[in-house]
């Protein structure tokens, strides 16, 4: 099975009131952790972002957002044209990245168009598998400005995994973490130090 990883790259930062993908965390920028963990099983990988150039130092292709408006739609739109095959997808502030959530994911999406985790009742959209037959349906989203990634899974095949189907174990459940506020950033700090 190819792993092919998209980092997306192209949120606003609102609630932590900074670029959290540039913040400082250990000596690196906490996009550099995620990258670094994901290229170190990942078959290919790319950054999906609105500013390239801003990405540069990680050494890492990055592929420009195939359209100036901000939602996680266009990013993941743009990850499955880039590739045109299957597609692990995992937003920057996410530095736990596990690979076997990836593999499971990946695995389940055969077939389907996304494969979704739900974790304590939250859909990860942006810890997901997708799959190209699911450009066509987030084109006409686009297209209609519906920009709620639900209103297309509603349209598509999806299948989700709940907890007995990805965790492995109670603590895997860390590698959920993303960072929106400085109190996230402080409880994934804690986790890294443990890696």
């Amino acid at each position: 099975m190819i792993r092919n990883t998209a980092i997306m790259a192209g949120g606003q930062s609102r609630r932590f009131n900074s670029d959290k993908t540039m913040e400082e965390v250990f000596g690196k920028k906490l996009i550099q952790h995620t990258a670094d963990g994901i290229s170190a099983w990942s078959d290919a990988l790319v950054v999906v972002a609105k500013d390239c150039s801003k990405y540069s130092f990680l050494g890492v292709p990055c592929v420009k957002d195939l359209s100036e408006q901000q939602c996680p739609m266009v990013g993941i739109l743009t990850a499955l044209k880039y590739f045109n095959s299957h597609v692990f997808v995992v937003a920057a502030d996410t530095p736990l990245v596990n690979p076997e959530h990836a593999d499971r994911l990946l695995k389940a999406c055969q077939g389907r168009d996304a494969a979704v985790p739900v974790i304590d009742g939250k859909m990860h959209p942006l810890y997901a598998a997708y799959a190209p037959g699911l450009i066509p349906i987030l084109e006409k989203q686009i297209a209609d400005e519906n920009y709620r990634l639900t209103a297309a899974f509603d349209l598509s095949n999806v299948v989700y995994l709940y907890e007995s189907d990805i965790l492995a174990s109670e603590n895997e459940k860390k590698s959920f973490i993303n960072i929106n506020t400085k109190d996230d950033l402080e409880m994934a700090i804690d986790f890294m130090q443990g890696e």
